[in-house]
Order: structure tokens, then sequence, then C-alpha cells
């Protein structure tokens, strides 16, 4: 199988957004990397991401807090 590219300037608003949704539907699971001040590494699974923008082409992720319990989850970011 190859990568295919996708040139966004050649294509209309209306495949974008479908290239867009096609992304996030059904709701697959993206993964997060981040470097906290120390260093330390972190790499988290979420489910929880949507279509921001069609022009420019953009999807996004929301760091929330877990539903069951309101704890943080470790990708979010903490002041201490």
């Amino acid at each position: 199988m190859s990568l295919k590219t996708i040139d966004a300037s050649s294509l209309t608003s209306a495949e974008i957004q479908g290239f867009l949704h096609y992304a996030i539907a059904p709701r697959p699971i993206c993964f997060a990397s981040t470097i906290d001040k120390n260093g330390k590494v972190n790499l988290s699974p979420f489910s929880f991401f949507n279509v921001f923008s069609i022009n420019p082409p953009i999807c996004v992720f929301s760091v929330t807090s877990r539903a069951r319990d309101n704890s943080r989850k470790h990708t979010r970011s903490r002041s201490t």
C-alpha cells in the first residue's frame, strides 16, 4: 500500500470537508505526544476530536477531564 498525498489547493470545500469527516468518523483513536517541562515524554490515546476548520483543513483533539471521575488525563497541561 502506498501513501496517498492530497493537494488541498486542488479540491473544493466540499471535497476537503469529506476527507476531514472520513478522518474522524467512525470515531477512531488518535495519539497525542507531549513532553513536560522536566523532559518526561507521554503518549496518550484520544477518541474525542473533531473537524475545526475546512479552510485551512484542521482537525483538533480535546484534552478534557475523564468523565467517570473528573480526573485529569496525563496529556493535559498542568501548572505546578
